[in-house]
């Protein structure tokens, strides 16, 4: 809005369009130079600070683009890659057979405590806690003194029931060889001969009835004499039998003073020391049977149909890692545990040199087929990443990358059922540097 007071004087120059006004009352609005300056100062300044900032944040992004297309050109160069040192092993075909692996304890095979069986003092004691024995061998022995004075008073009795039936010792003996016997044997006969003669008598009249009568009851009474003197004898000899019977458990008293070893194997715990007085099975030293040892293992259900008397199986226990040993399946338990759903299976294991303890726990593979060839590689060269098996194999000195799927152990080799072939050559060290296309240069 323009009020003019007094005359105009209007003109244009340079700096653009001028209005003046004169006289005292003047008022001069005008598009200036200076605000016009001032505003193109600020778009400047505007312009330089946006031109400041791209500086600061696109220079470092270019740089680093141009370094990382550097490096890549480098990389990507196969005249500047840097080859890594491995070594190598080829994939072999072997039989190999199929089995499941099982864990379980071993068990001695029979255990026996051995106890005193007469009474007696411990005189001697031959053995002690961990020695091996043999069956039949002397461990220890009981006070035999006591023993011996029975079998001398079993004797005694024994001779003095002979000599009064008159017999010998390894004579055979009948009741009528007797003297007693013989005695009424004889009376018996003249008795019947008595007898005989006055029943001829009286059928002719010769005799009175009372001496025909008498002959009768004298033979009847010869008769009960010799029956009871039979009767006697054969009393006697069966108390000769009990003494002899006597006398043979008298001399066994003395033979179990002797204590021997009923089965081959060690003394798995003491009980009683020299000088110590036991009853009759007073504990004197329990033994174990090492040889062969049994292996409780339990298989799981979904194997359980393929465990098989008579399969073999293989195992290794902590205390002897190089070392593997061998077992055969005897027995099968009736059913499953409830609590496990596993069928427990008893194998033999042969231990002749007596390195296997009871007690002693075991890894063991159970052999449930036979053997049928399958590829094999280090177990070294196999890298486990981000779920995938997979090995390195080696391709006109690069390495290619190849996923696999393995099987069953044997040993430091691991069975490789998908994804490689026999001969095939692979890297056994530095796996963790090696990737797809990697050169390589092998040390073997």
């Amino acid at each position: 809005m323009l009020v003019v007071r007094d005359p105009v004087d209007f003109k244009i120059d340079e700096d653009g369009p001028t209005v003046s006004f004169k006289g005292e009352g003047k008022v001069m609005i005008e598009q200036s130079r200076f605000g016009r300056k001032m505003r193109l100062l600020v778009m400047v300044g505007v312009a330089g600070g946006l031109g400041l900032l791209f500086w600061f944040y696109l220079r470092p992004m270019e740089r680093d683009a141009a370094v990382e297309a550097k490096v890549a050109t480098v990389s990507s160069s196969p005249s500047a890659s840097v080859a890594i040192d491995v070594t190598s092993a080829a994939a072999i075909t072997r039989n190999l057979e199929r089995g499941l692996e099982v864990v379980g304890s071993l068990a001695a095979d029979e255990e026996v405590l051995i106890g005193a069986q007469v009474p007696g003092e411990l005189a001697e004691l031959k053995v002690d806690f961990g020695s091996f024995v043999t069956a039949g061998q002397v461990i220890a022995q009981i006070d035999q003194r006591d023993a011996k004075l029975r079998i001398e008073q079993a004797e005694a009795a024994l001779r003095q029931t002979m000599a009064r039936l008159g017999m010998k010792e390894g004579e055979k003996f009948e009741a009528r060889q007797n003297a007693e016997v013989k005695i009424a044997q004889g009376a018996l006969e003249l008795a019947t001969v008595e007898l005989e003669r006055a029943a001829r008598l009286i059928e002719k009249g010769d005799i009175a009835r009372a001496v025909y009568d008498q002959a009768r009851i004298n033979h009847g009474l010869a008769q009960a004499r010799h029956q009871a003197a039979v009767d006697a004898v054969n009393q006697q000899l069966a108390v000769v039998e009990q003494q002899r019977a006597a006398l043979a458990l008298a001399r066994k008293s003395l033979t179990d003073t002797i204590v021997r070893a009923p089965i081959t194997g060690a003394v798995k715990e003491k009980f009683a020391a020299r000088g110590a007085y036991l009853g009759v099975g007073g504990r004197i030293l329990s033994l174990v049977k090492i040889n062969p040892l049994r292996l409780r293992a339990d298989v799981p259900e979904y194997a359980a149909a393929s465990a098989k008397v008579g399969q073999s199986m293989t195992l290794r226990v902590e205390a002897f890692p190089e070392q593997s040993f061998t077992g055969r399946v005897v027995r099968i338990g009736a059913s499953l545990s409830e609590q496990t759903r596993s069928l427990t299976v008893e194998a033999e294991v042969a231990n002749p040199r007596n390195l296997l303890r009871p007690g002693m726990f075991a890894k063991s593979n159970l052999i449930l087929s036979k053997a049928t060839p399958v590829v094999l590689v280090p177990q070294r060269a196999v890298v486990t990443a981000a779920g995938l098996t997979k090995l390195f194999v080696l391709e006109n000195g690069r390495i290619a990358e190849r996923i696999v799927r393995t099987g069953v152990m044997d040993g430091e080799l691991v069975e490789i059922s998908e994804g490689i072939r026999e001969g095939e050559i692979v890297a056994t060290s530095n796996t963790d540097k090696l990737q797809q296309g990697s050169l390589i240069r092998t040390a073997n």
